[in-house]
């Protein structure tokens, strides 16, 4: 009896561990699927939660077989989920998917990837990839950032009285080759795209051969959570996105894109001239490596291609004017970058970048009956920084850098040095000239800077930069100086000072085509800046900029190209800014400015080509809800300088009368403006998401002139307005 009842008193205790049934699940985010930590898993009509570690996993106890209602909650964000126990089966495995709750979701801190912040703005991917007339293009956001005009098309800013040729571009630290395609699209995957720091002017020692400004850009890293991707569908092409972790230290993402345009529109004419619609290519990818605590190596690929064909009809005004341009003419261009970055950690106080880059550039031309000229570079770069933190405040940072181009030309074609001071270039009747050639060049430069806190809100920064190459055999040493100043913890002043210099362009430096024995482009920058924090949502920024160029190039009859010419900059930027804080954002610049060059020979002083002395930008977005958002974006500009033609002196050997221009950009195109429109509507599923936008641009059809035509007699002229797509859409799936 007492063994019965000991069985009895056994078996009663041991039922609700025996009846006990441990339950493992996930939250995801929905759409994402990216894993939720944080977020409180409880089961309806009982006490207690679980809540997630950062993988997103929860662990439940449930007392018997049945079945349970789980709901998860975050930040006011819930979502539930049902599931059954079944004796004998196999447990469940619960997913609960959760909306990110939108006060999270706009949560995003980050630090600053540079110091300096000297006539620096700095500015979203996401936000340039949602303004309204870009097409989801961040690049072509760029123009609507101070300082920045419009340029015809073109996407390549032109900033600050320099031109689009004058700057620098990097990618991940890396020098950026081809960075726009034939039809003002960047070679970039929008969805790469970080961050973009654009120094207007006066920029680091650790930044050479540019006179204009820098645009250095950041792509994120990939993702590491599962493996993923996008697909996007718009007006111009197509591409796609995968990314995803190999392992806990490894992960990595392959973009690529190509236009179908031509696809479905095979050609074009008009006026005679038929075009083939080209077609363009691109490619990034990035494999990133957590070796160990201190060391990380990343592996970057970055290709763009583009082609065009074209003919011009013999009966064409066109040809008429310049007989050489009369047949087929065909062009491509094709850039390929491989490079690898290894980020240390030397000690608690000191980080280094190692960077092995080679790039590869090839093109090929054939126009009429003017020539061909095939082109080929291969550059490989070396290039090291470490940063040091010698104490609170303090900062020194060294850079060297070692660069090899190898180059080969094959060139035969009618050649008529022209740069900007020359606006009487005839094509037709300049002297065929032929080069084959193969050689190297190389460039190095040492660079330092120190930033040091010297009181309690100053900060000071010095540096020098060393450079030289051995094709101009010309070196340069280069002062560069700047001053932060926290006047309150809301208010901080900048001011700088620096002196740069940059190569000419090929065509002007290499032997038949152009003058070996040019000098660098030079330029002063000066700058000042005041920029106020007003509250959480908003702040405001101004700067006063002076440039002076000297050096510039111009034509010569005797040895084809000369340095004597200079210019000259100056301007003032406003920039007010609503931060994404609530439903409303956006911004308004105002850009004031001037800019001339000079012939030195002649002494003739005029505009430069891209001078708009009054140029706005007002950008807004209203955010409706989390799957509905409205932009617009608005742009003003007075009208830039042009070149007319006044009339005819006598003709060319072969009858064509020979224009008379008036005097460079001595006229004024009418005033540019322009309001594009978008609506973006995002879908969230489970598993995935679905990203729509439409843009109505140019809504009230304005008829911005950019320029004229002339007849082949030179007597009568034609608008020639901007060509702008009506709309644009884009439709992009997220997996």
């Amino acid at each position: 009896m007492k063994r019965s009842l000991f069985v009895f008193a056994l078996t009663l205790f041991s039922l609700p561990a025996l009846a006990e049934w441990n339950i493992e699940g996930k939250v995801l985010e929905k759409g994402t699927r990216a894993p939720m930590q944080g977020v409180s898993v409880s089961v309806q009509g009982r006490d207690g939660a679980a809540v997630t570690d950062a993988l997103g996993v929860f662990h439940l106890v449930l007392p018997a077989a049945g079945s349970y209602e789980l709901s998860a909650t975050l930040a006011g964000s819930s979502a539930a989920t049902s599931i059954d126990i079944v004796e004998g089966a196999a447990l469940p495995v619960p997913v609960i998917y959760l909306r990110l709750p939108e006060t999270l979701g706009e949560l995003v801190v980050t630090a600053p990837r540079a110091p300096e912040r000297v006539s620096k703005s700095v500015i979203g991917g996401k936000t340039l990839r949602q303004l309204p007339g870009s097409s989801g293009d961040p690049l072509r956001g760029l123009q609507s950032l101070p300082g920045v005009v419009t340029v015809n098309g073109s996407s390549a800013p032109a900033v600050r009285g320099s031109g689009p040729g004058d700057n620098a571009y990097y990618v991940d630290s890396l020098n950026a080759g081809k960075l726009f395609h034939y039809g003002a699209i960047s070679v970039f995957n929008a969805d790469l795209i970080e961050d973009f720091n654009l120094y207007g002017a006066a920029f680091g020692p650790h930044y050479g051969n540019v006179t204009g400004a820098v645009i250095d850009v950041a792509l994120r890293e990939p993702r590491r959570d599962r493996l993923g991707g996008k697909m996007n569908v718009n007006l111009m092409g197509a591409d796609f996105l995968v990314e995803g972790p190999r392992n806990q230290d490894q992960a990595f993402y392959f973009a690529a894109r190509r236009s179908y345009i031509d696809l479905l529109v095979k050609e074009v004419e008009s006026d005679g001239v038929t075009v083939q619609i080209p077609n363009y290519w691109d490619y990034q990818g990035k494999y990133l490596w957590q070796v160990n605590e201190d060391n990380k190596l990343t592996f970057h690929l970055l290709g763009a291609g583009d082609s065009l064909e074209l003919n011009v009809a013999t009966s064409s005004e066109t040809a008429q004017m310049e007989p050489v341009l009369a047949g087929d003419s065909s062009m491509s261009d094709s850039n390929s970058m491989q490079g690898v970055v290894l980020d240390s950690i030397l000690s608690g106080a000191a980080v280094n970048k190692l960077i092995l880059e080679r790039t590869d550039r090839r093109s090929n031309s054939s126009i009429g009956t003017a020539g061909t000229l095939t082109f080929t570079q291969e550059n490989l770069l070396l290039r090291d920084q470490v940063r040091m933190e010698l104490s609170a405040g303090h900062e020194l940072s060294l850079g060297a850098e070692f660069i090899r181009a190898a180059i080969q030309i094959d060139a035969d074609y009618a050649h008529a040095p022209c740069t900007q001071f020359e606006p009487d270039c005839d094509l037709s009747s300049a002297p065929r000239v032929q080069l084959s050639d193969r050689f190297t060049s190389h460039a190095w430069a040492l660079s330092v800077q120190d930033r040091k806190r010297v009181l309690d809100h100053l900060t000071l920064i010095g540096g020098v930069r060393r450079s030289a190459e051995d094709y101009l055999h010309r070196s340069y040493i280069e002062p560069r100086v700047g001053m932060e100043w926290e006047w309150s913890k809301d208010t901080l002043l900048t001011a700088g000072w620096g002196r740069h210099n940059q190569m000419p362009t090929g065509e002007q430096v290499v032997r038949q085509f152009g003058n070996p024995g040019l000098g660098h482009i030079r330029a002063d920058h000066t700058v000042l800046g005041i920029a106020q924090k007003v509250n959480e949502d908003w702040n405001w920024k101004t700067e006063a900029y002076y440039k002076k160029l000297s050096n510039l190039v111009i034509s010569d009859p005797l040895l084809n190209y000369i340095n004597a010419a200079s210019g000259k900059a100056y301007g003032l930027e406003l920039l007010i800014k609503k931060e994404e804080t609530d439903k409303l954002s956006g911004w308004w610049v105002l850009n004031l400015t001037k800019s001339q060059r000079r012939n030195d020979v002649t002494g003739e002083s005029f505009r430069f080509q891209y001078d708009q002395p009054v140029n706005t930008t007002l950008v807004g977005k209203y955010k409706l809800s989390e799957a509905w958002s409205f932009g617009m974006k608005w742009n003003y500009h007075s009208g830039t300088p042009w070149t007319p033609i006044v009339g005819t002196n006598g003709t060319y050997a072969d009858g064509r009368p020979i224009p008379v221009y008036a005097g460079v950009n001595s006229d004024t195109l009418p005033v540019y403006h322009r309001l594009d429109l978008r609506v973006d509507r995002n879908y969230v599923f489970d598993r995935w998401k679905l990203n729509t936008y439409f843009e109505l641009n140019n809504v009230y059809q304005r008829k911005n002139i950019v320029g004229y035509s002339y007849d082949p007699t030179y007597t009568t002229r034609d608008p020639v307005e901007s060509f702008v797509l009506p709309f644009s859409f884009g439709v992009q799936g997220a997996f």
